[in-house]
């Protein structure tokens, strides 16, 4: 006689205490509510993956503003420390002339005395004034007197021989760029125009009649590079080169064109 196996129970998929006897029914239910948990369980860690995406998300944000208001800074510090405002300043020129000569032969062959071998000696130092409101850091708009020290001449004129000087100065009105090179040194450029005074005087150096006293006025454009390099938040020491084109008038003063060297200080107020 075969002995009888008592009946295993079996495990179900889901749900159910495994017994043959269980109804359809309440392994149904048993099946809903297990996928219910495992839904939960997933959604749990949806949730937290979703929570961990939107932390990393937040410090990748935090981390590009912080490197971007980094550039900004190092932007701020290459700029001039006065970004707007009113300046004034002064300094020396040198001035260049070496086709006036010729030019003042012009002159006096106009005026009826027929030179035609004047020579020039450059003078020393002029001097210069200017006044400025800045409009932003890289761009202003200035105001400038411009003193030049007398020029020498000497010219040999029919049946006698003479000597005198040629003297300029002028105001002017210009607009200014700058480019910083670094956190103290821009590199700068001048556009403008000036109204420039020039007067012609020769006596004679022999006793002769000579005695001749011209002057002139004339509007020149001019342009300009130069160098800016910042002492101290307030005061900039100035290098410049400034060229312009015609000074003088052709047929009283002799006219030429005119190229000064500046060197020069600029205090910012405020």
């Amino acid at each position: 006689m075969r002995d009888t196996e008592a009946p295993r129970n079996e495990p179900t998929r889901c749900g159910g205490d495994g017994t043959a006897g269980q109804s359809l029914a309440a392994r149904s239910v048993a099946c809903r509510l297990c996928r219910r948990a495992a839904i939960a369980g997933s959604t749990g860690i949806s949730r937290r993956n979703v929570h961990t995406h939107e932390s990393a998300e937040k410090l990748l944000a935090t981390a590009a503003l912080a490197t971007f208001g980094g550039l900004l800074a190092a932007g701020s510090a290459l700029a001039d420390p006065v970004s707007t405002g009113w300046y004034a300043g002064g300094g020396i020129n040198f001035a260049s002339t070496p086709s006036l000569g010729s030019h003042v032969d012009g002159a006096l062959a106009a005026q009826g005395l027929g030179s035609t071998a004047t020579s020039t000696h450059g003078g020393d130092a002029g001097a210069g004034l200017r006044l400025g409101y800045r409009l932003s850091p890289e761009l202003a708009v200035e105001a400038t007197y411009d003193h030049l020290d007398r020029i020498r001449l000497q010219t040999a004129l029919p049946g006698d021989t003479a000597a005198g000087t040629w003297k300029a100065h002028g105001l002017g009105l210009h607009v200014l760029g700058s480019m910083p090179l670094n956190d103290k040194l821009s590199l700068t450029g001048r556009l403008g125009v000036e109204r420039w005074r020039t007067a012609l005087d020769l006596g004679s150096t022999t006793g002769g009649a000579t005695a001749l006293s011209r002057s002139s006025s004339n509007t020149a454009l001019a342009v300009g590079a130069g160098l800016s390099y910042a002492i101290n938040p307030q005061l900039d020491a100035t290098a410049e080169l400034v060229h312009y084109s015609r000074v003088g008038n052709a047929s009283a003063t002799g006219h030429t064109g005119l190229s000064t060297v500046n060197f020069g200080l600029l205090y910012h107020f405020g």
